[in-house]
Formats: C-alpha cells, structure tokens, sequence
C-alpha cells in the first residue's frame, strides 16, 4: 500500500534550510552546538544563540507559515570562562552517549544554561562597577580639586543585585545534583547539607565527591545568608556597602562590603575583589560538581574503562572547556571524542 502524498507543510517542514546565526562581530564559526528535545544552542566565540525549528514549536504541524527561529541567548561564548565551564561543559559530558536518558540530559543542560545566564548577570554587575570606578578615579584625578572624591554611585543597590544573582546560581547549581539525589536530598535535611549527607549515604564519607560536596555547603552557607541579610535586615544581618571613602590617614578606600551575620560575616573588603571571588568559585563550583555527577552516573563505555576528568591542554577541543571522557592507552590518558 502506497504512502499518502505529503502535505505542503510536510514537504517544507522536511526540506533542508540554511539559517544564518548571529551578527556582526561576534565570531563567524559556530563552535559548538549543544541540543535538547526542545532547542539547539550554538555556540559562538562571543555569544550563544537558542535555535529553534518551527517542529519544536508546533510539532502537529498546524501552521505552514512558522519560521524556524534563532535568538541570541547570552552575549558571550566560548571565550567566556563562564560559557565554558558551565553550558559548553555540561555539553561535553552529558552526550548521548554516555547519558541515552533524554529527559536527563535535558535537566542538566536547561539548568547549566540558567547557571551560565545568572553568572554572567552577576559578572556585568561586577564589570560595569570596574568600569565606573576606573572612569570616576580618572575625572577627579583630572579635575586637580583635593575637595573632591570619586564616586561608583549605588554601591549598595549593584551589590545587593549582585548577590542575588550569585544565589539564584547557586540555587540552580544544587538543582543540578537534584537530577541524580534529589530523592536523598529531600530525606537528608535542609539546603546545602542535604547533599552532602546524600553522598556520604551513597558512596561513603570519605568519597571525593562527599568531601567536596562537604566543602562546597562552606560558600554556600556564606552565599545564603548573605542574601538573607539582603532580603530580610535586621541590626545584626545587614550587608553594608560602601563607595569611595577617605581614610584617616589621608588615602581614598575603593567601595567596600561588609557582611554583618551572626555565623557567617564578612569583615570590610574590596567590593570588586568580593564579587570577582564569588563569581570564579561558583563557575568553579559548577564545573567541577558537573564531573562528579557525569563520573557516577555515565553509562559505561563497552567493555573499556574510562576516567571522567580534566583533558590534557593540548587535547582540548576548545581552550577553556577543560573536562571531558579520558581513556588509558599505554599509560596516557587521552581524550574521547
């Protein structure tokens, strides 16, 4: 029996296209492309684009007249550390073939994504008050009046966005081991704690993975309770945020932060320094805990051993996405895929 004939919509809908992704400036090559059931991300030097067709979007096939679309997803790529060991990682890991489950490598993705996105948020706070603090030094310095100091302005308003973005990452990051232990997490206790003592249940107290996780719920502490002390102030849980100040010894203090908490404050430090520290251990945290839910949780791979870890410079595809699938041949570790 004889096919029935395709629909017009069937016939564009299964045509090939070519679509033309990004604009001016930000790199010619796609890179990478990281898939999921719903869109495509591709990856260029300096942005991230979401690509979806028009079956994703309408996959009863309704409409003739849907595009396929694309749609710039963050204005940094792969030259971005952030990009690199959050989405392009989680690309390199969560394959399909190490991971068949869809629905699986779906969550990981969708969720390093939301961590890339909040981090690199966090990180234009962190880059504009550089710029304007630099800016500011430069005009007073320029107008030769002693009267005058420099001024970031709304020193407190970018510090508290800034700590809300870098907790909403860190939300998204404990939802990634969710994916694999959320059931244990639940059982275990409150936020972060509860990974830990997940970890410890499954592989023991001594697993590098449980130490880690151990160490990890340390900053995270830290992280929540400082964005308490921005949502709910109180006198002794306050973040206190300063600009420039004149010292008494005559010099002129960049902005400051002080974190005022009963168990975990923050002495007087540099505001840029803060959020530079805070930004390089959460991409830190999510790339290294994104190796540790890839090695105990892969498919295995044949009948070869292989090691999950961090890929020879020489052997990276991309610089700065540093993890991926090793195999021992010969005594030397070496890159898979």
């Amino acid at each position: 029996m004889s096919e029935p004939p395709k629909r017009p919509i069937d016939q564009k809908r299964e045509s090939a296209f070519s679509m033309k992704i990004g604009h001016h400036g930000d790199g010619t090559a796609i890179l990478d492309m990281v898939a999921t059931t719903d869109s495509l991300f591709m990856v260029k030097q300096d942005s991230v684009h979401a690509v979806r067709l028009a079956d994703q979007i309408d996959p009863e096939r309704t409409n003739i007249n849907l595009p396929n679309t694309q749609q710039l997803f963050a204005d940094a790529g792969s030259d971005s550390d952030i990009v690199a060991r959050t989405l392009l990682s989680a690309g390199q890991l969560f394959t399909k073939t190490h991971f068949p489950d869809a629905k699986i490598r779906d969550r990981v993705v969708l969720i390093s994504a939301e961590i890339m996105s909040q981090l690199l948020a966090a990180q234009k706070v962190l880059a504009q008050l550089e710029t304007d603090e630099e800016r500011r030094i430069a005009e007073v310095r320029a107008s030769k009046d002693p009267t005058r100091l420099p001024a970031a302005t709304e020193v407190e308003a970018r510090a508290n966005t800034f700590i809300q973005k870098a907790e909403h990452a860190l939300q998204a990051i404990y939802r990634l081991a969710e994916i694999f232990y959320g059931s244990q997490m639940k059982v275990e206790g409150k936020f972060p704690d509860n990974l830990t003592l997940a970890l410890a249940k499954a592989f023991g107290e001594n697993d590098p993975a449980t130490v880690y996780a151990k160490a990890v719920a340390l900053f995270a502490h830290h992280v929540r309770n400082t964005r308490h002390c921005v949502e709910h102030r109180k006198e002794n849980q306050q973040v206190v945020a300063k600009d420039f100040q004149l010292r008494l010894d005559g010099t002129i203090s960049p902005p400051s932060i002080t974190v005022v908490h009963p168990k975990t404050p923050i002495e007087e430090t540099n505001l840029t320094a803060f959020m530079s520290a805070w930004v390089e251990g959460l991409t830190a945290i999510t790339e290294t805990l994104l190796l540790y839910l890839a090695e105990k949780n892969h498919t295995p791979f044949g009948n070869f051993p292989i090691g999950v870890g961090y890929v020879p410079e020489e052997q990276r595809a991309m610089p700065k996405v540093r993890v991926g699938y090793l195999i021992n041949i010969g005594g030397q570790w070496n890159r898979i895929g």
